[in-house]
């Protein structure tokens, strides 16, 4: 006879993080960001209060959660770009393949960015990653131009690409019944040679 203290013998359950974060995300869009406690998501995403706080330590670590994987695949793309090719062209060519989420993240992607959308605190809370990228940026169009880092230009170009996308991405998750990848691509296409 066991007790109401045996613990289960094995593998204890594994955890995925996407999954408890759409369980999140669908929250937030239906009942507000701030009306929701990392509590309410541990009992929807049938968690416990201690292992979602070692996944997600805050209710904006949800939201951003798959920021570090678009980064990663929006850096590889960067790198890969060819020597010859302007900085515009290998930001917009990053920015497409970055924004180029496989099918199972679509649904995650489009409600974090409504998310966002609906709580304009949440871009300035953000993620360290976010100013990561945005310094590797920076520095990608200065290192391209043969320009100075702390020049006006670079920060401006740099600044005015990234907006686009980002821009893309929120009106997609708006509007757009396409992938991401075409939202940014069709938007950074609006944006002239900066050069």
């Amino acid at each position: 006879m066991s007790s109401p203290t045996d613990r289960p013998t094995g593998r204890p359950r594994t955890i995925d993080p996407d999954a408890v974060s759409l369980v999140a995300l669908r929250l937030f869009n239906e009942q507000g960001f701030d009306t929701v406690s990392m509590d309410d998501v541990a009992i929807a995403a049938e968690v416990s209060r201690r292992s979602l706080f070692r996944l997600f330590p805050s209710k904006a670590a949800l939201v951003w959660a798959g920021i570090d994987e678009f980064a990663t695949r929006f850096t590889a793309a960067l790198d890969a770009r060819p020597a010859s090719e302007t900085s515009d062209a290998a930001l917009r060519a990053a920015y497409r393949i970055a924004a180029t989420f496989p099918d199972a993240a679509v649904e995650v992607t489009r409600r974090r960015f409504r998310v966002i959308a609906a709580n304009p605190t949440l871009e300035h809370i953000g993620d360290p990653t976010i100013a990561r990228l945005a310094s590797r940026i920076v520095e990608f169009v200065a290192d391209r131009d043969g320009a100075q880092i702390t020049s006006l230009g670079v920060a401006v170009r740099a600044r005015i690409l990234a907006s686009a996308a980002s821009a893309a991405l929120a009106w997609w998750a708006q509007h757009g019944t396409g992938r991401p990848e075409d939202a940014v691509d069709a938007a950074l296409k609006l944006v002239p040679d900066l050069r």
